[in-house]
C-alpha cells in the first residue's frame, strides 16, 4: 500500500485543484442572468465573453508547459487558484469592461490546471490505467460543475452575484494554499534551470500538428470542447429565459444532470482501458452527444421534469464525459518528460472550437433568437470527428 501512496496523494489534490478550478469557470454563465442586465446589457452577451475566455486560454496553454517544467506542476495550480481570486475581484468591480480582465486572469487559472495535473499523473499512473487513472481525475470537471450549480445561486441570493464571485475566488486561493505540504513530493521532477524560449512553444505546436493521431485528438477536442462550452456556457440561461425557471431552479437542474452523470467519466475510462479502443470510445460518445445537444434545443414548457432531465444527464454523460480518455491517450503519445507541453499545445489547438463555437451560437440566438438552432449547429462538428475516428481506427487496421 505504501508504494501505491505517491499515486492516490497525485490523485487526490489534482482532482481536488481542478474542482475548484472548474467552478470557477462557469461562475458568470451562472449569474449572467443577474449580472449583464445589471451592467446594461443583454445576458445573451456572455457568449462574447465566453469567446473571449478561449482566445485568452488558447494564449495561456501554450507558455504553460514550460512553466510547468521549471517551476512544477503543483506550484502552477497553486498561481492559477490565486489568479481566480484576481480575476473574480476584477469582475466583482462593477465594471462591465473589467470582465476582460476577469476572463483573462480566470482562464490562467483554469487553462493550466489540466496540464498540470497531467505532467503530475503521467509520473504515477500505470500505463494500462492510465484511461481509468485520468477519467477519475476528469471528475473532478463535472464536480467542480455541479458545486458551481448550487453554490453560486446560493451566493448570489445571499450576497449578490459580486458576492458570489468574490466567495468563489477566496475558495480557490484557500485550496491553493492548503497544497502547499503536497509540493515536495509532487514537484520533485521540476527543473528550476528549465528555459522559457518561445522556441520550445514553437516545437511543442509543431509536433502536435505532424503526428497524426495527435492532429486526429485536436480535431475531435476543437468539437466537443467547442459544444461544452456552449452548453455550460447557456444551458442555465435558456432555462430560465425560455422555461422561467428561477436561477435555483436552473441551477439545481444542471448540479442534479451533472452528479448523476459524473460517474459516465470513470465508465469511459474503464471501457477504454478494457473493452474498445480510446477512439472508439471517443467516437461514439460525439455521435451521442450530437443527438443530446440538439434535443437540448427543443425543450419546451409542455416537456415534464423528467424528460429534460434526463436529456441533460446524457449531454452530461457524452459532452462531459470523454476527456480523461482523450487526455490519457494525448500523455501516450506524448515524448517522455514533455506531457505537460505537448499536453498545453494541444489543448491551446484545440480551444479553437472554444473561441469559435460559442460567439457564433450568440450570434445565432441574438438574430433568429432560436435556442434549437443554435444547439443544432453546434453539435454538427462532433459528428463530423466522429466518422474521422472511425475511419482512422478501420485505417489502422
Amino acid at each position: 500500500m505504501r508504494a501505491f501512496s505517491p499515486l492516490y496523494l497525485a490523485l487526490t489534490t489534482m482532482f481536488l485543484q481542478q474542482s475548484f478550478a472548474t467552478t470557477a469557470k462557469i461562475v458568470v454563465p451562472i449569474v449572467a442572468a443577474v449580472a449583464f442586465p445589471d451592467l446594461g446589457v443583454e445576458a445573451g452577451y456572455v457568449g462574447v465573453f465566453s469567446g473571449f475566455y478561449s482566445f485568452c486560454q488558447v494564449i495561456v496553454v501554450l507558455f504553460c508547459g514550460n512553466l510547468i517544467r521549471r517551476y512544477g506542476g503543483l506550484r502552477m495550480s497553486q498561481v492559477g487558484l490565486f489568479s481566480i481570486l484576481f480575476g473574480m475581484a476584477a469582475g466583482a468591480s462593477g465594471y462591465l469592461w473589467a470582465f476582460a480582465l476577469t476572463a483573462l486572469l480566470v482562464s490562467f487559472g483554469v487553462s493550466v490546471s489540466t496540464p498540470a495535473s497531467s505532467h503530475i499523473l503521467a509520473r504515477y499512473a500505470p500505463p494500462r490505467h492510465a484511461p481509468l487513472i485520468f477519467s477519475a481525475k476528469q471528475t473532478a470537471v463535472p464536480m467542480g460543475f455541479m458545486a458551481a450549480g448550487l453554490l453560486v445561486p446560493y451566493l448570489t441570493g445571499i450576497y449578490g452575484w459580486q458576492g458570489a464571485l468574490i466567495g468563489v475566488g477566496l475558495l480557490c486561493a484557500g485550496f491553493a494554499i492548503l497544497l502547499e505540504p503536497t509540493r515536495r513530493e509532487l514537484d520533485q521532477d521540476r527543473d528550476p534551470t528549465h528555459p522559457l524560449s518561445p522556441r520550445d512553444i514553437k516545437g511543442n505546436i509543431l509536433l502536435s500538428i505532424r503526428d497524426p493521431a495527435l492532429r486526429l485528438l485536436i480535431l475531435v477536442q476543437a468539437a466537443f470542447v467547442g459544444l461544452t462550452a456552449v452548453h455550460t456556457t447557456y444551458f442555465v440561461l435558456f432555462c430560465t429565459e425560455r422555461l422561467h425557471y428561477t436561477l435555483s431552479e436552473a441551477g439545481g437542474l444542471f448540479a442534479t444532470a451533472t452528479l448523476i452523470g459524473m460517474p459516465s467519466r470513470l465508465l469511459w475510462g474503464y471501457v477504454a482501458s478494457s473493452w474498445l479502443s480510446p477512439n472508439t470510445v471517443l467516437a461514439l460518445l460525439g455521435f451521442v452527444m450530437t443527438a443530446a445537444i440538439s434535443l437540448t434545443g427543443l425543450y419546451s414548457l409542455d416537456w415534464p421534469f423528467w424528460a429534460l432531465l434526463g436529456v441533460a444527464i446524457v449531454v452530461n454523460m457524452t459532452a462531459g464525459g470523454w476527456q480523461g480518455v482523450a487526455l490519457s491517450e494525448v500523455a501516450r503519445l506524448s515524448p517522455k518528460g514533455q506531457v505537460g507541453a505537448i499536453t498545453g499545445a494541444v489543448i491551446s489547438l484545440s480551444c479553437i472550437g472554444q473561441v469559435i463555437l460559442p460567439p457564433v451560437f450568440a450570434a445565432v440566438l441574438l438574430l433568429t433568437g432560436s435556442y434549437a438552432l443554435g444547439f443544432t449547429l453546434i453539435a454538427i462538428p462532433s459528428s463530423l470527428v466522429g466518422i474521422l475516428l472511425l475511419a482512422s481506427r478501420r485505417k489502422a487496421a
